[in-house]
């Protein structure tokens, strides 16, 4: 058992070399691939079929306090208008005033300390308002909406047998601004704050902040790279320095180490 264990570990640092390798900025460690859209995605807050996020890149999210406490899924809808999907799950069931969504994005992925005009941050607060921001050179100022959609409500998931709030957003990257040449390689940051679970704390991938975009992940490469039979589910779990203490947990624990609520 302890050499099975030994020889994944090892495969695991491997494969998250040869993706890290590629980024060239960011937290060091966060990485992911741009899966191209194969299932579509009915804006409802839920897992509409079991299969609606499985074409995604997954990742767990983390609290500073529990460690992975929630995860999210990255993919692109290709066509007339380049469609950025992000479903994020918290283990939150409460509906608060306070409680956060934050999706941030570095169109150029050219970090520095603080957002500059080609960062954007979107948040849904309390489950019903959202507004979106631009960097101005030393932090945010509001930006029209326009280009994102989203529907966040309580449901459950492949993730998580239990009631529990699932976010999905679609933005518009042609109306969030004029970004670098070189995608897909922009900077990403998403997060999740529940106002009934103060001890828990922000929850985020990368754990860094909303305001510091040269600690943001970034999206470093195609999933045309995927080898043929693994996901891209399995893929994202192989690329993060985050999970490398779940490794020996099978499909099976997911849900409870996830989206574990003490």
């Amino acid at each position: 058992m302890r050499k099975a264990i030994f020889v994944e570990f090892c495969l695991l640092i491997l494969c998250s070399s040869l993706l890290i390798g590629i980024a060239t900025a960011g937290e060091p460690g966060y990485t992911l691939m741009e899966a191209y859209q194969t299932n579509a995605v009915t804006l409802d807050g839920k897992w509409t079929s079991g299969t609606e996020w499985s074409d995604a890149y997954i990742l767990p999210m983390v609290s500073t306090t529990l460690g992975p406490n929630g995860i999210w899924a990255y993919k692109m809808v290709m066509g007339d208008t380049y469609l950025m999907s992000f479903l994020m799950e918290s283990p939150d069931n409460t509906n608060d005033a306070s409680d956060l969504w934050t999706i941030c994005i570095d169109g150029s992925n050219d970090g520095g300390s603080a957002p500059n005009s080609n960062d954007v941050k979107i948040e849904i607060t309390g489950h019903t308002t959202l507004r979106v921001y631009a960097g101005n050179g030393t932090g945010w100022s509001t930006m029209a909406s326009t280009g994102v959609t989203w529907k966040d409500s309580l449901a459950t998931s492949t993730y998580n047998s239990a009631n529990h709030y699932v976010l999905e957003v679609q933005a518009d990257k042609g109306a969030l601004g004029a970004w670098g040449a070189n995608p897909p390689h922009h900077g990403v940051f998403v997060s999740m704050y529940d106002a009934s679970n103060v001890s828990r704390g922000t929850v985020a991938w990368p754990p860094t902040s909303a305001n510091n975009p040269g600690r943001w992940g970034v999206i470093a490469t195609y999933d045309t790279a995927v080898p043929e039979g693994f996901t891209i589910a399995f893929v994202a779990v192989l690329s993060t320095i985050a999970v490398i203490g779940a490794l020996a947990l099978r499909r099976s624990k997911t849900s409870a180490y996830f989206f574990r609520s003490r």
